[in-house]
This record gives structure tokens, C-alpha cells and sequence, in this order.
């Protein structure tokens, strides 16, 4: 199923003027330009943050290497950083790093093994050390897109985006409508705060466990 379209920045613009009534000063709003671009673009940074908007999760792969243990976010969250799950392949299967490195792993940090935990700081860090080469499944929230040209899309549901901007522009200019933009605002915010964030977004620090060590193959690592 292919990803949704959503409208551009200018297609926006012209609805919430023609809902408070400015819809022939033309698509570019004139004075107003500037105020209404803002209530749409706050509008979809806090919607942004509310919940994890299913057409923007999706994984990032990339390499870890011998004796490494600190990685660079994906470019493609680099800014807000939203991390779901890491996911590591080990022996041909796939299997879940725990978030939160304790104060007791960093004394066997240079143990080498395959990474069990991560930490998010400015990079990633990574327990243990790595053994070898593996690939990490980052699963993330990918960052919003450019949002401050006419042309620019939303990022996510337009719909959520222009009832918020209309809301608070309706409030702004005082209009005898915004209340009930205001109830139905809160509706929908109500709606999405009941939504559950992935289950990473909240981890409990414990004692690590010693690091496992790869298994050793007779004929390949040990020799009878």
C-alpha cells in the first residue's frame, strides 16, 4: 500500500484563511502569512510528539565492528532521536537489545562479546564491546520533513495539523467559533494520549548479566 500524500505547507495555508474568513487576501495569506504558517507548523511538532505516527516507523541497518561500541544515530532520526527497539543479528537470527546500560556493565565493557544493551547519549553506546562485525536493526521514528516552503508536505496526519492550526488561529482573532474548534481539539488529543508508545520508551535498570561469549565451532575455533 503506498504511503499517504499529504497537502503541502501553501495548501494548508489557504484552508485556515478561508476558515477565519481571510480568503481573499490570496494563497500567500499576505500580513498573516507568517502567523499562520507558525500555528501549522507548532501544530505538527506537538502531534509529532504525541504518539508514534505509524507511516514514519521503519528500521535503519548498519554496522558494528570489532572491539566498537558506540554508534552515530541514523541520519534519518538524527535530530529527534526517537528510538523504538535495536535489534542485532547474531548466528542468522535476529534478537533485541535491551535499552539501559547500569553502572556495573561499564566494568566489563571491554569483555568482549556480541552487544546485548544500549544507551542513547549523543551516540549510541553499545555492552559490551563488539567481537566482531555485526548489523544492528535500528528501529526509529524518522524526523520530520522540511516544513517551510509552500511546497513542503506534512509529515504526518494534515487533517490533526489543520484542525490544531485552526484552533489556535480561530482563538488568536478571537472568532465566536473557536470554542467549538477548542472541543474538538481536545477530543482528538484526548484520543491520541490514550495511544501506548513502543514498549522501549520505558526500561528499568538492573545488574547486567556477564557477557555471553560467541559459541566456538570444533574445526573452526577449537582444533581436537
Amino acid at each position: 500500500m503506498p504511503a499517504p500524500t499529504y497537502r503541502t505547507l501553501g495548501e494548508l495555508r489557504r484552508v485556515v484563511l478561508a476558515r477565519l474568513g481571510f480568503g481573499g487576501q490570496g494563497a500567500s495569506g499576505g500580513a498573516n502569512q507568517v502567523l499562520i504558517d507558525s500555528f501549522l507548523q507548532e501544530g505538527q511538532n506537538m502531534l509529532y510528539h504525541l504518539q508514534d505516527w505509524n507511516n514514519l516507523k521503519f528500521y535503519d541497518e548498519v554496522d558494528v565492528g570489532t572491539e566498537q561500541n558506540v554508534i552515530d544515530f541514523p541520519a534519518s532520526c538524527s535530530r529527534h532521536r526517537r528510538i523504538l527497539k535495536i535489534e542485532l543479528l547474531n548466528g542468522g537470527l535476529w534478537r533485541e537489545l535491551r535499552e539501559g546500560i547500569p553502572t556495573d556493565a561499564w566494568n566489563t565493557m571491554d569483555t568482549l562479546s556480541y552487544p546485548q544493551r544500549y544507551e542513547r547519549y549523543e551516540q549510541i553506546s553499545l555492552w559490551p564491546k563488539a567481537n566482531g562485525v555485526y548489523t544492528l536493526r535500528i528501529w526509529r521514528i524518522r524526523d520530520l520533513g522540511r516544513f517551510t516552503e509552500d511546497n513542503d508536505r506534512c509529515s504526518i496526519d494534515d487533517s490533526m495539523v489543520l484542525l490544531h492550526a485552526t484552533t489556535f488561529a480561530k482563538a488568536h482573532y478571537r472568532q465566536p467559533d473557536a470554542s467549538a474548534y477548542q472541543g474538538q481539539l481536545d477530543t482528538l488529543l484526548a484520543s491520541i494520549r490514550g495511544y501506548s508508545f513502543g514498549s522501549n520508551s520505558v526500561y528499568t535498570r538492573c545488574t547486567a548479566d556477564a557477557p555471553l561469549q560467541r559459541p566456538q565451532v570444533v574445526g573452526r575455533d577449537v582444533f581436537p
